[in-house]
């Protein structure tokens, strides 16, 4: 589900931690624009920034307690558009993978509601891991990431938005 955002001290407050979270993946200062997407597992949020600017902010589904999405600084190295998960036998559309144990971003049935069930009512509705988003928000934003795209993966809570 795409959102805007209503509250503009939150998204500069979030673009400019997301700045500084990326500067570790810059190697080249005139290498120019960068996407990245940063997930808050606390918020169930991921966006997708381009330049610096949100581009894109999803409603998605993190680990459920034992399977936590594990916060820290990845990079999709492998794209699949029609993939099915070899353990759990769970269809898993547009996958990005972002760990080599198999952690990714991708489509997951019922996305929004159990984003929403997992932030306010219990989270043992989470993924195994990985990070679920609608199949639509996963088509997008597999179309709009290449490999080599920075993951940020935070687990802390933001200001309050309203």
């Amino acid at each position: 589900m795409r959102r805007c955002h209503t509250a503009v001290p939150f998204g500069a407050i979030m673009i400019v931690c997301l700045g500084l979270m990326l500067t570790a993946f810059v190697e080249d200062s005139h290498a120019g624009p960068k996407k990245a997407i940063l997930v808050n597992v606390h918020d169930q949020t991921l966006y997708a920034v381009d330049d610096f600017k949100i581009v894109y902010e999803f409603d998605v589904i993190t680990g459920q307690p034992g399977k936590e999405t594990t916060p820290g600084k990845f990079t999709i190295f492998k794209k699949i558009e029609d993939y099915t998960s070899k353990k759990y036998k769970a269809p898993m559309p547009y996958t990005m993978f972002f760990s080599k144990d198999g952690k990714a971003v991708h489509g997951t049935t019922w996305a929004t509601l159990r984003s929403y069930l997992h932030v306010y009512i219990t989270e043992s509705v989470g993924s195994m891991g990985c990070v679920g988003l609608t199949e639509d928000d996963a088509r997008t934003l597999f179309g709009w990431a290449p490999v080599g795209t920075p993951v940020v993966i935070l687990d802390e809570a933001t200001e309050d938005r309203n």
